[in-house]
């Protein structure tokens, strides 16, 4: 029986086909993904022979001395000349061994520099930017208290005796400073100026007004009292608030008012 010519057609036809789509399948890169990787290593290994025959040098180059200083803020009572004085010793060392601790420590000392903050500038420079104490008052004897109620102790004191003068005892610094701005505070409304605060040793405080005005406030109800006196003075008469030369707010329903000309006082009943 002879084969029928149409299932011969469509044998050859499947085989083409198969044929075709096996050729068709492109090779995988293997060879290519080699060649890559041992270039890669050959580089790799010859960056690490370069390194090892120039990282002395290549050492120093990266580690270059610091010898330049940028200041990032305007001072008040540092001058540039007494920050060149302070860290000349420390200049000229390497980038990554710069003793940033020992400098912030160094600049931190000096009176008015309340906090320091230093940064390294690859490839040889320092930033500097000072944070300087901001002078509230003056601390007893010779001794200042920034916006905190911290002590510092600057030489130029001299400058600043138009800041009002706080006392008190040992480590009290805080509550006086605490009490001041509270009481300056209250005063805004009346026009009087606090010149001086004190707190004694048993924990009584006493003040004084426009520079001439002595208030003595007590040991309780001080917030209270004091503010009986500002609503008295701001009912009263210019003419009449100029006289006064001191008030006693140590009683319970009233206060007690002397005035520059009277030799008694007078007692203000509320």
């Amino acid at each position: 029986m002879r084969p029928d010519p149409s299932d011969i057609a469509a044998r050859r036809l499947r085989s083409v086909s198969n044929r075709r789509g096996f050729n068709s399948q492109p090779l995988k890169p293997k060879s290519n993904k080699k060649f890559g990787l041992v270039v890669m290593g050959l580089a790799f290994l010859g960056s690490l022979v370069l390194l090892a025959q120039n990282y002395k040098q290549i050492g120093q180059y990266m580690n270059r001395p610091i010898t330049k200083v940028r200041m990032d803020n305007q001072w008040q009572h540092v001058s540039e000349a007494e920050v060149g004085s302070l860290i000349t010793n420390f200049m000229g060392a390497g980038f990554f061994n710069f003793d940033v601790a020992g400098v912030k420590s160094t600049l931190e000392a000096h009176a008015w520099v309340e906090e320091a903050s230093i940064k390294r500038l690859w490839p040889d420079m320092l930033t500097l930017q000072l944070t300087e104490h901001v002078a509230i008052a003056r601390w007893g004897e010779g001794e200042l208290l920034n916006q905190h109620g911290e002590i510092f102790v600057p030489v130029d004191i001299g400058e600043m005796n138009a800041l009002p003068i706080l006392s008190g005892p040992i480590n009290s610094q805080i509550k006086v400073m605490e009490q001041y701005q509270l009481m300056s505070q209250l005063l805004y409304s009346s026009g009087l100026k606090l010149n001086g605060l004190t707190l004694s040793m048993r924990g009584s405080w006493e003040l004084t007004l426009n520079e001439s005005i002595q208030v003595a406030v007590g040991r309780i109800e001080v917030v209270e009292r004091f503010q009986r006196f500002i609503d008295f003075y701001e009912g009263q008469l210019v003419s009449q608030t100029a006289k006064i030369s001191s008030v006693d707010l140590r009683y319970d329903n009233g206060i007690a008012i002397r005035n520059s000309s009277d030799e008694l006082a007078e007692v203000a009943i509320r």
